[in-house]
């Protein structure tokens, strides 16, 4: 190891050779400083060391001694709150999105990825699952990066190696601070500052490649043909067959291709494998005035569609990101210190106009039999300078998918900059512990995005009299060969923040551990580019917030919290809210009758919180001013026309909105108890019980009746909802010597909520429709008993009021037993759709400069619905492709399975089939090998000869299997499975520290 030491009078510096011996020229009084990272700064005289061995203490890290609550750090033995911290190196995955790692790494927290398209594949996340109902509010947590509030896009493109904590505050004690904002959770991220070292510069580059985690299979197109004349002759036995036996013969043999097309969609539109690359790199040091912390990140993401190469352009997905921050830490005196933080995101996206998801739509929904992606050229088009996009009787007629997607495309710039300047000083002396901070921080976002599109040219082979090969274009006149420009839409927002802190902490006696703080702060928000005058107000907030935490002998600890809040919201009667907690804990391990297993039951800890937390982002943004009346002057479905001639018009006036003072936020009353246990100092659990009733939530009213004569339903806090659930972390360490570790890791959440108080319509007569007592999301739909037999027992049947319908079609139940199936038969059917349990475990273990380490991530009791309108085949003159899963398994005169997947096939849609039912709904449950990664690190003997300090090379995935009894596509993206891909990712990486 080389050691920095320096004369700290004269600031002389030298570093030690790799034995640690060095020299300096100074006077025997002076003071060395010996500093080194990962050890603790030793300062001595010089006359006392001289040639005397110095053996330097390891520094304990800092996550280990403390960890970051609401506006501040709390020793980690006197936290009474529920906060889960993870340490910043498990949410490094193979992706340029952090928050796909949340799941099932994060106790507590319920995530779940829908989409696996770059730039749109954010996961989404929640505190101890969703606790309110409120159309438009807000579900989902606050996020707070170095104190500033910012949104889940932020987080998700934040780079790991930037982050210094990373805590998920769950309860009402820890997020009580936040007040009328904290109801949902905080999630708060500090960033890394610079310490007072010799620079050092660490360098990541990874590569990766990438595919489709599961791709929906489509039937070949024989197959299409054969099952679309059963579609058709099943359905009706009087109409013409769509495909001849001439045409599927010819097809089959591929006597001629142009004639008699078959295509595989996927073939042209989407590649197996694409390439993305990133690379990080920070540099750290500084002296005793000034440390810094420099970070640059460039990250470079291709979707998986192919790009044609006579097209004049790419239409492939693009995205290049570059992120600058810079903390610079000053010390203006010994007790006062600035911090400026500079932080900036660049994004330029390019892609195709209708976006990834829309991309795989359309070739999900194309013909495979009626024209070829395009035609090779024919003599009168040897010289036409377009591609000869295929098309059949029309250039209406059909959708080809090749030339919707590579017409044209779509860019977007967006960039995200804030300046952010603190000051701290702390007091010492007779005011020592005791400290002033404040913050200001400006943040501004922009984006915009613009259009370039051609309009393509539709060909079809012609019959000719000598079976020559030529072409006949559907739109001659129409068609182009230059781009059209169209200008997107465009946002600029503006954030400012100022924030005020004391705070007071002091031990007593040795014994008596008091911390006091008290915080104020102020935020408003404007955008532009919005569509109604209310989202054009600023939002405002502003509030006061303190803490006192006591604690006794290392023994005994209490703590209450409390925030104060304004909002710009609600009326001056409502617009001021108090929210307070109070917190116990029991250190029992610190008991002297515990002493005599101290050395097995290293510590046990039990603690329990209560306390009060708001939500004030209730309803739409757009209709957020409750307590204000809204008058539309000009509603032209309200015009009238008078006058001799009638030529005389005016638009009308009419009410969207009566003013209601009562509206204010949801309160949330949170309850948490809980238990930390570590055996033989290397077995940890942690385990928590917690339950939430949120009040006040906002419905629109069902109950007024028409005689009030109001021409809009008003809306109230009338709702109540209740959450509880366990979550539960594991978590061995051990050291076995200086080559061999292992980690284990595990942990499990379950979290569910249902409704309490839920206005509605009068249920008596069918009490299984009523909310009350169901889960938050919990589905709704008809019972799907099987497929009918045969028209016989159509006939014998309850009436099903849909549509037609015959054998083969979907039977449902009876619930109220009046011989009819309608809305009266709804009933709740399945597990909420957003997944109430989340958990993970995973290893690491190190042997000889080798590591290993696996993640497995899983999610249970979630539903989910297929939406058969969305797949059913051959609909639209035969456009729509059909999926293997229902080629292989559908009902048919042959084979009268009455458990099939797929009724009875048919060339359109059948109304009865497609009801929300049973018959469509799907488990959510699944178990993923989330991650691995297997590295090596160089030996520090060579990597000192190649002046490097640290040298590591590995390999790692993600999404590398799936276990689930759903098969179609990945149940994780649930309903949205024919949208873009989960993606499986194997990465290559190599990290160096100099």
């Amino acid at each position: 190891m080389f050691f920095f030491s320096y004369f700290k009078t004269l600031r002389i510096a030298v570093i030690t050779d790799a034995n640690g011996k060095y020299a300096i020229d100074c006077s025997s009084d002076g003071t060395l400083i010996f500093s080194f990272i990962g050890y603790r700064t030793m300062e001595r005289i010089a006359g006392d060391v001289n040639k005397v061995t110095i053996t330097m203490e390891e520094e304990t890290t800092e996550m280990e001694e403390v960890v970051v609550v609401a506006f501040g750090k709390q020793k980690k033995e006197s936290v009474v709150s529920s906060i889960t911290t993870v340490n910043p190196k498990e949410l490094k995955v193979p992706s340029s999105n952090m928050t796909t790692a949340f799941a099932g790494r994060l106790a507590g927290v319920i995530a779940y990825q829908r989409s696996g398209e770059p730039g749109l594949d954010n996961a989404e996340f929640f505190i101890r699952g969703i606790t309110t109902f409120s159309a438009g509010g807000k579900k989902d947590p606050l996020i707070l990066i170095d104190g500033i509030e910012m949104n889940s896009n932020d987080l998700a493109r934040l780079n790991p190696d930037d982050i210094a904590s990373f805590s998920v505050m769950k309860d009402a004690s820890s997020a009580a601070l936040y007040g009328a904002r904290g109801a949902n959770g905080v999630i708060l991220v500090t960033t890394k500052e610079g310490v007072a070292d010799q620079v050092s510069v660490n360098i990541r580059v990874e590569a990766s490649t990438s595919t489709n985690s599961e791709l929906v299979e489509l039937a070949d197109p024989i197959t299409y043909m054969q099952l679309h004349n059963e579609a058709v002759r099943t359905r009706d036995p009087m109409i013409k067959l769509p495909y001849s036996s001439v045409k599927i013969r010819n097809t089959q043999l591929g006597t001629d291709p142009v004639m008699y097309p078959s295509v595989n969609w996927y073939n042209y539109l989407i590649k197996e494998k694409t390439f993305n690359q990133r690379i990080n790199t920070n540099i750290t040091g500084g002296g005793k005035a000034v440390q810094y912390y420099i970070a640059a990140n460039l990250q470079h993401d291709t979707g998986i569609l192919k790009e044609n190469e006579d097209n004049k352009f790419n239409n492939n997905i693009d995205i290049m990101r570059f992120q600058l921050r810079s903390n610079v830490t000053i010390k203006l005196t010994p007790q006062t210190k600035a911090m400026v933080r500079f932080y900036g995101t660049f994004d330029d996206s390019h892609g195709p106009r209708q976006g990834g998801a829309e991309a795989f739509n359309i070739t999900r929904n194309a013909t495979p039999v009626q024209f070829l992606p395009y035609y090779p050229k024919d003599q009168s088009n040897e010289y036409t300078d377009h591609i000869l996009y295929g098309m059949a009787e029309n250039e209406n007629a059909y959708v080809n998918p090749l030339a919707v997607l590579v017409s044209g495309y779509k860019e977007s710039k967006s960039s995200m900059m804030l300046a952010q300047m603190e000051l701290e000083h702390t007091f010492d002396k007779g005011l020592k512990g005791l400290f002033l901070k404040g913050i200001f921080n400006i943040k501004r976002n922009s984006y915009y995005d613009y259009q370039r599109s051609y309009t393509p040219f539709y060909y079809a082979p012609a019959t000719t009299t000598d079976g020559s090969y030529s072409l006949i274009c559907f739109n001659p006149d129409t068609g182009t060969e230059y781009l059209t420009y169209n200008f997107g839409g465009k946002t600029v927002a503006s954030y400012v923040y100022a924030e005020a802190r004391a705070g007071y902490s002091k031990v007593f006696a040795e014994k008596h551990d008091l911390n006091l703080l008290l915080v104020a702060s102020l935020r408003n928000e404007t955008n532009t580019e919005v569509i109604t005058i209310q989202e054009s107000l600023p939002q405002r907030n502003i509030s006061t917030a303190g803490r006192l935490a006591y604690g006794y002998d290392s023994r005994y600890f209490i703590e209450g919290n409390f925030g104060y809040n304004g909002s710009e919201r609600f009326s001056k009667n409502n617009r001021w809210g108090f929210f307070p907690s109070i917190g116990v804990g029991w250190m029992l391990s610190n008991e002297a009758f515990m002493e005599r297993i101290k050395t097995i039951l290293t510590k046990l800890k039990l603690k329990a919180t209560y306390g009060l937390v708001g939500n004030d982002q209730i309803g739409y943004l757009r209709d957020r001013f409750f307590y204000l009346s809204q008058v539309n002057m000009n509603n032209t479905n309200r015009s009238y026309t008078f006058g001799t001639d009638k030529k005389y018009n005016r638009t009308g006036i009419s009410i969207d909105r009566y003013a209601n003072e009562q509206i204010t936020w949801e309160i949330a009353k949170k309850l948490n108890l809980g238990i930390e246990l570590t055996l033989l100092n290397d077995f940890e659990v942690l385990a928590d019980y917690f339950t939430e009733i949120r009040e006040n939530i906002l419905q629109t009213r069902t109950d007024i009746p028409a005689t009030m004569g109001l021409v809009t339903i008003p809306q109230a806090n009338v709702g109540v909802a209740k959450g509880y659930g366990v979550e539960s972390e594991v978590r061995y360490q051990k050291n076995f010597n200086s080559n061999l570790f292992l980690v284990v890791n595990g942990n499990f959440t379950y979290a569910s909520s249902k409704y309490e108080v839920y206005e509605e319509p009068d249920y008596s007569d069918v009490p299984w429709k009523t909310h009350i007592g169901q889960k938050l999301s919990q589905p709704y739909g008809y019972i799907a008993e099987r497929l009918f037999i045969d028209e016989s027992e159509v006939s014998n049947s309850p009436r099903q009021m849909f549509g037609a319908y015959g054998a083969g079609d979907i039977k449902y139940k009876d619930i109220n037993d009046d011989g009819q199936i309608d809305v009266n038969d709804i009933v709740p059917i399945g597990h909420p759709t957003t997944p109430e349990v989340i958990y993970g475990a995973g290893f690491t273990l190190g042997a000889y400069g080798f590591d290993l380490s696996c993640f497995f991530q899983g999610s249970a009791r979630s539903s989910f619905f297929i939406s058969p309108g969305a797949i059913t085949p051959f609909v639209n003159n035969g456009q729509r492709a059909l999926l293997s899963y229902i080629a292989n398994d559908h009902w048919s005169e042959n084979n009268r399975n009455l458990y099939a997947f797929w009724p009875k096939l048919s060339d359109h849609a059948i109304d009865n089939n497609n009801q929300t039912s049973t018959h469509w709904l799907c488990n959510g449950a699944f178990v993923r090998l989330k991650t691995a990664e297997f590295g090596y690190t160089i030996p520090e003997k060579i990597s000192q000869k190649m002046r490097i300090g640290i040298a590591r090379i590995y390999i790692s995935g993600s999404n590398l299997y799936l276990w689930s009894k759903f098969k179609m596509w990945d149940p994780e993206m649930a309903g949205n499975g024919l949208g873009y891909p989960i993606q499986r990712v194997f990465n290559l990486g190599l990290n160096v520290k100099f």
